[in-house]
């Protein structure tokens, strides 16, 4: 399947799920809080956390406190990938900020002293994050399609937002005297970002034929 066939079929799962939630008078953001009748800062949504035992690869939803989350924010996906020969290792792959309508609005990429991951480099990410897939069953089996239609859709994106992330990482391990300063830095937590538009994105591969 061509590159621009790949997108397309995204665009289409992504808009159709986003329609969908919208018909029932719903939002991507709260679905992603799995039932819960409080949005609790810090808390993840599900609990433990969704993850997809065969591939590895699994996500949460949350919100930082009132202070530290933008204004037009309500909260964000964060991805991982697991080690599956060890699976108390794992990697960040990239966060995905929703907004009070449960559009996409900005996604980034963090230090290690947010996830907790054992920091992987640009290039073993990318490897990751290239074949991310959550197939699951159950209530939020739409919401791991939409982030895996996502991840496919926004790739270029996120891709250098990575490769910048580790940059970064060597221009404040520099300054700070070290990776592990720099990975552990509460003020450097959010290393690259950017805005997207979903609308636009969604329209520009919508056009082509699938």
């Amino acid at each position: 399947m061509s590159i621009e066939s790949t997108l397309c079929l995204a665009a289409q799962q992504l808009a159709a799920i986003q329609m969908d939630y919208a018909q029932k008078g719903l939002t991507l953001s709260q679905i992603a809080l799995c039932g819960a009748k409080e949005f609790i800062e810090w808390q993840h949504y599900p609990r433990n956390d969704l993850v997809d035992e065969e591939s590895g690869y699994e996500f949460y939803y949350h919100a930082h406190s009132a202070d530290e989350t933008p204004l037009d924010e309500h909260g964000h996906f964060h991805l991982f990938s697991r080690d599956a020969r060890n699976p108390e290792e794992f990697c960040h792959l990239i966060a995905i900020a929703l907004n009070q309508k449960g559009l996409p609005i900005r996604i980034f990429t963090t230090n290690q002293w947010v996830t907790g991951e054992l920091y992987a480099s640009a290039e073993e990410v990318l490897q990751r994050l290239r074949l991310f897939d959550v197939a699951i069953k159950g209530r939020m089996s739409r919401v791991a399609a939409w982030i895996t239609a996502f991840t496919s859709l926004f790739y270029k994106d996120m891709e250098a937002l990575i490769l910048e992330r580790d940059l970064v990482v060597e221009s404040l391990s520099a300054e700070l005297g070290g990776m592990e300063t720099a990975l552990e830095s509460r003020r450097d937590a959010v290393l690259t970002q950017c805005n997207i538009d979903l609308m636009a994105r969604l329209s520009e591969n919508l056009l082509i034929e699938c």
